[in-house]
């Protein structure tokens, strides 16, 4: 066996093993996100619930006018249309981070990983990651008008955002942003490798 040989072997060894790793932790991404998007949904239907029941509001009321505070109580991530929110990023991080453990998956499996199909699959996870980033921020946004609109149509107080809200997720910008830029490098790995395959 050629030096090259096993150079090439051990460096498939160690990008096996390191897609391996990577599998696993985008796996538990997308779990924790999975959960999370749950959990939103089940407290923006719980504090819908509260608002009908026991300030006797229509649906529609209840869910965009119903404080997060109240009785002593605190719903964590705010008012109904704040946590819908929340859950719609978490369903974007959750389809990125799901993506992103299969394209780690096959290149464990395969060792391959200048091929146009990881390239595709990863420019997809860019995209949700960059979706997640603004989405959830742009539907804080909308969910303050449409509850200041329907506050003010019933002469309510409306449920505003909560403190500290994150209107843009710069964390999940700059991974989404820096892993498209990879898929560019990337796709030039690809030529190379066609280039490498047919010489052998």
């Amino acid at each position: 066996m050629t030096n090259e040989t096993l150079a090439r072997s051990e460096a498939d060894r160690r990008i096996r093993r390191t897609a391996t790793v990577a599998a696993w932790l985008c796996a538990f991404v997308a779990a924790a996100s999975l959960i999370m998007t749950v959990v939103s949904l089940w407290l923006a239907a719980d504090l819908a619930r509260v608002g009908m029941v026991e300030d006797g509001k229509d649906l529609l009321a209840a869910f965009f006018t119903t404080s997060a505070e109240r009785d002593g109580m605190t719903w964590v991530g705010g008012a109904a249309p704040y946590q819908l929110a929340s859950a719609v990023g978490g369903a974007l991080t959750f389809v990125a981070y799901l993506g992103a453990t299969r394209v780690c998956q096959r290149v464990a499996d395969t060792g391959e990983v200048f091929s146009l199909d990881v390239v595709r699959a990863l420019r997809r996870v860019s995209v949700f990651l960059v979706l997640a980033a603004f989405v959830p921020g742009l539907l804080h946004l909308v969910g303050r008008a449409i509850s200041g609109a329907v506050a003010s149509q019933l002469m309510v107080e409306a449920a505003f955002i909560p403190t500290g809200t994150v209107i843009i997720d710069t964390g999940a910008l700059a991974i989404g942003a820096l892993l498209f830029a990879i898929c560019r490098m990337f796709e030039y790995g690809c030529i190379l490798q066609k280039q490498d395959d047919e010489l052998l």
